[in-house]
């Protein structure tokens, strides 16, 4: 199991950004993956998600899936943006 955190560009918004993040849960579960945290910048341009998945293909595999792709985008992702910026070895929720 790995933890990395991404970065996504948004156009509409952390609402509808994070609606579609939640409704995504159980394809990610199926999976074997899952969200651990996700966050916004103050403008609600770009997302930061701490994700949990079996390996780094899951980026991949699952994000770049024709259908996850067409909810995404449908939520303003910029799928094309989506970026590692870590794989997170140890992290604490305060």
């Amino acid at each position: 199991m790995i933890t990395m955190l991404v970065t996504i560009n948004i156009s509409k918004g952390w609402d509808t950004w994070s609606e579609m993040a939640k409704g995504l849960e159980p394809q990610m579960n199926e999976v074997g993956s899952k969200i651990i945290w996700a966050g916004c910048n103050a403008d609600e341009t770009a997302v930061y998600v701490l994700v949990e998945a079996q390996d780094p293909s899951f980026m991949k595999t699952f994000g770049e899936r024709a259908d996850i792709v067409a909810i995404r985008e449908a939520a303003g992702a910029d799928v094309s943006s989506t970026t590692p910026i870590a794989q997170i070895g140890n992290y604490f929720m305060g």
